[in-house]
């Protein structure tokens, strides 16, 4: 159960924003927040923050108060050093279900997870990671994209490849699904056009009449915990594109991936596919990885 998170605040404008829409992950069952700042021991060593830290601490108190509005239980902690590194080890040595970064548009959130920092904590994290996706609107400037109710789980996309981390990555769907509140979710497959051209394309029909059977099983799982509407897919292609494409059609609000798993789950954020679709996704995305030791 994901009664606790970890949300990763940089003090920046980003951060606000993310801040003010954390509500949607009560859908969770989230309701007390660690919210953690990590500087660089650069930063605390320079002349200059002594004079910063009374500005920065007064922002972490707005952010504190702006998450007990939204009904959260909230403690802080400023935790100097390799933020990537400390935002892990606080997860795992206390044993947090979630972690919850920001990103904004095909980047993540500027300050302490500038460039690659928020990848490598979703690289190297034992937990599951939301990263919620931030835009900027003409109208509005920088906003949530998953802003509104039910917010989050209101269209969510689950893509499996049947892998042990893509069965973990379900049970903690089982589990969002059984708080309530959930709208939509589509279950997709995708058969990775590049292990079955040319060998094995006259065994798709085979594959896929298997794999619509296996995803009417999760179907049954979810209906169980009370979600009215499933959609099953299966489709043929590359997987990113598919994935990609499918977001885009159902206009999904959250994607769920599992990683470690094999085929194109495999490569979660070291390859290509994972990284594309978590940083170009148009909605926030929600990493779950395996408990097994990757081979």
């Amino acid at each position: 159960m994901i009664d606790r998170a970890i949300v990763a605040t940089d003090l920046s404008e980003a951060s606000d924003v993310m801040i003010a829409n954390l509500g949607t992950v009560k859908a969770f069952g989230v309701k007390k927040l660690l919210l953690l700042q990590c500087p660089s021991f650069q930063e605390v060593t320079s002349q200059m923050y002594p004079y910063e830290v009374t500005y920065q601490s007064d922002i972490m108190e707005k952010e504190k108060k702006a998450l007990e509005n939204q009904g959260f239980e909230v403690e802080t902690k400023i935790s100097p050093g390799n933020a990537k590194r400390e935002i892990n080890r606080i997860a795992q040595e206390e044993d947090i279900p979630l972690v919850i970064v920001g990103s904004r548009g095909h980047s993540l959130i500027g300050g302490a997870f500038l460039g690659g920092v928020a990848s490598e904590v979703i690289l190297n994290s034992r937990k599951p990671v939301l990263i919620m996706r931030l835009e900027v609107s003409p109208e509005k400037g920088l906003v949530f994209t998953g802003a509104g109710e039910p917010g989050l789980v209101s269209n969510i996309l689950y893509a499996t490849d049947f892998s042990p981390a893509s069965e973990q990555a379900f049970g903690t769907l089982l589990d969002i699904a059984g708080q309530g509140g959930v709208g939509e979710i589509t279950l997709l497959h995708v058969q990775d056009q590049n292990r079955f051209d040319p060998h094995l394309l006259e065994r798709l029909e085979e594959f896929n009449a298997i794999d619509k059977n296996r995803l009417m099983k999760l179907q049954v799982a979810l209906e169980e915990k009370g979600v009215k509407k499933v959609a099953r897919e299966v489709v043929y292609g590359e997987p990113y594109v598919e994935i990609m494409r499918m977001l885009e059609k159902n206009s999904a609000t959250m994607v769920i991936l599992g990683s470690q798993g094999r085929g194109f789950l495999r490569e979660l954020f070291v390859g290509s596919v994972s990284q594309y679709i978590a940083r170009r996704a148009h909605c926030s995305v929600l990493l779950v990885p395996s408990s097994e030791k990757p081979v």
